[in-house]
């Protein structure tokens, strides 16, 4: 049997909305042997990237960009 692989990210799990949407496609999987990748909600990635330059470059205040990431 293959295994059918599923990453979500960004816009698909950004809300409530789109967490039901997903769960709607998985659903239709439900007897097969699925693997699902999920990363992180919404911008998310974006912000995670930020406090990773900030850090690097040692000009930014990482450990409150990580508390607004937090909230």
């Amino acid at each position: 049997m293959r295994i059918k692989i599923f990453k979500f990210g960004g816009a698909s799990v950004k809300d409530a909305e789109g967490f039901k949407n997903v769960g709607n496609i998985l659903q239709k999987y439900k007897d097969e042997k699925i693997v699902v990748v999920v990363s992180a909600m919404g911008k998310t990635t974006n912000a995670l990237e930020e406090v990773v330059k900030k850090f690097y470059a040692q000009n930014g205040h990482t450990e409150s960009l990580l508390r607004q990431i937090q909230s």
